[in-house]
């Protein structure tokens, strides 16, 4: 008996630190970080700056707001609409009218129900000055829970990222994201399961265009078509359109 109970927690303890050395959100301190002030990031040109801009907005109260709750079919219902306003053109190609309505548009706070079956750490990128320290997490809210990774004929995700400016808040709210996604996709493009269930979530946060990520069959289409030999699924998302940055988590549970 005694040798039984030896074992059963090593095991417990060998998977508390397999979990350990999993990424994970962090309240993380960012007063040295010499991005911090610079909302345009490290952008060179006009619409690279203008888009960081807006993944850069920091927390808000938005409590007492009417904030549009959606699930995963009305809010692609929805954006359709938008495309339509701003004719999924670049940012840097639209008209000034095209521009001021994209404004507008990515001014609105919403919320999205769905399921995290996946999520993971972004790359270094201009937003946050191209650190390696910090970076975003992307969650893929898919419509339906799974019990696989991405792969091939599924349906592709909306993508909701947390930023390193709003990453602590989360974190001190309680967020886990090894807790709330089934798997997560390491910086080697493996993916790892989590040991947990996915979690159907609400995110809430700014809506935003991602025109970087609007190509047809390469980033935008309904299901998941090819892999691409460095290990990223094709097409990676149902929709350009983002809630970018998150600005709250809500675990909604497995049923």
């Amino acid at each position: 008996m005694r040798l039984f109970s030896l074992s059963f927690v090593l095991l417990i303890a060998l998977a508390v630190s397999a979990a350990a050395q999993l990424p994970e959100l962090r309240d993380v301190d960012l007063t040295a970080w010499d991005c911090l002030s610079k909302l345009e990031g490290a952008a060179r040109t006009q619409d690279g700056k203008e888009r960081n801009v807006q993944k850069n907005r920091s927390t808000v109260e938005f409590a007492s707001r009417n904030v549009p709750n959606f699930d995963f079919a009305s809010f692609l219902a929805r954006v359709v609409e938008y495309d339509r306003q701003v004719e999924r053109k670049h940012r840097r190609d639209l008209s000034a009218e095209q521009k001021d309505k994209l404004l507008v548009l990515e001014k609105q706070i919403v919320s999205v129900t769905g399921w995290l079956v996946l999520a993971y750490q972004g790359v270094p990128e201009t937003t946050n000055c191209r650190s390696k320290d910090f970076l975003d997490w992307h969650l893929e809210l898919s419509p339906a829970a799974a019990d696989h990774a991405a792969q091939v004929g599924d349906p592709t995700p909306i993508i909701c990222e947390i930023t390193p400016r709003i990453q602590a808040q989360l974190f001190r709210s309680g967020v886990r994201i090894q807790k709330l996604a089934a798997f997560l996709r390491l910086a080697d493009n493996s993916f790892v399961a989590t040991g947990s269930e996915p979690h159907k979530i609400r995110v809430t946060g700014f809506l935003m265009w991602d025109d970087e990520h609007n190509k047809a069959d390469n980033d935008v289409g309904s299901h998941v078509g090819w892999f691409s030999a460095e290990g990223y699924h094709h097409p990676w998302r149902a929709t350009a359109w983002e809630i970018h940055p998150v600005l709250k988590v809500e675990d909604l549970g497995t049923e």
